[in-house]
């Protein structure tokens, strides 16, 4: 059972690092269509330009909806933050994550070294090592909880969350002066940037919780250098 529950976390963790590689790209290649008016300029004062703003909002919206699903999804097979930080509750797969994460790294020797030698230090290898990976697991464990929570007391989060319930989830209509009408992105107070602001949010407690899960680490950096590529080159062809 408790291998079933590893095996479920780590699949959700990395299905989370893949999604918020997917949402890096994302954001890039919506960039240009903000702020590079060597890119938008050509649609200017032409029906293009309605072309222009349904792509900005389809990937704009896209963006909320994928980053509200990642951070906050609750379904029982959704890989999301929240859902991760549940099963993390349970002190017994607690334990065993930390029993896999804290096993010590094999020493290599050169030379021709006693057996008496080589098991003094081995222990005395093992006992740092543990000790040290044990120190960095709690960290993990203890900074993506207060990261999440800083998460859930902020402005953006609340403006994520209204906006994914009411003008993407369910398609909620609200009065007007005109009438009923449907929500609209400036109900919400909601800005072109939020988007990366909240990815820049639940980007480090994704990193720590794939680290407590698997002791996996990537490299997000080189991602969005190859993502500035790609949409570099798609929008400049």
């Amino acid at each position: 059972m408790i291998e079933h529950r590893i095996k479920k976390i780590r699949a959700y963790s990395k299905a989370m690092i893949r999604r918020l590689i997917a949402t890096d790209l994302k954001i890039e290649m919506l960039r240009p269509l903000l702020s590079d008016s060597d890119v938008t300029d050509k649609w200017n004062d032409s029906y293009g330009a309605h072309g222009l703003e349904l792509l900005r909002m389809t990937l704009y919206f896209d963006l909320i909806r994928e980053m509200s699903a990642i951070s906050l999804d609750r379904s029982s097979k959704a890989p999301s933050i929240s859902n991760i930080l549940d099963l993390l509750q349970s002190t017994e797969l607690l334990d065993e994550l930390q029993k896999d994460y804290c096993k010590p790294s094999p020493i290599s020797w050169v030379g021709d070294i006693d057996e008496d030698s080589k098991k003094f230090w081995e222990e005395k290898h093992e006992e740092r090592d543990r000790k040290e990976s044990e120190e960095r697991f709690k960290s993990h464990h203890k900074k993506s909880k207060k990261l999440f929570k800083e998460l859930k007391n902020s402005d953006i989060f609340t403006k994520i969350k209204r906006s994914r319930n009411k003008l993407i989830a369910h398609y909620e209509m609200c009065n007007s002066d005109d009438g009923a009408r449907m929500f609209e992105p400036a109900d919400f107070d909601l800005k072109w940037g939020d988007p990366e602001e909240y990815y820049n949010k639940i980007k480090p407690i994704i990193v720590e919780l794939v680290l407590l899960t698997s002791n996996e680490g990537y490299s997000l950096d080189t991602n969005n250098s190859q993502h500035k590529t790609i949409s570099g080159e798609f929008w400049q062809a």
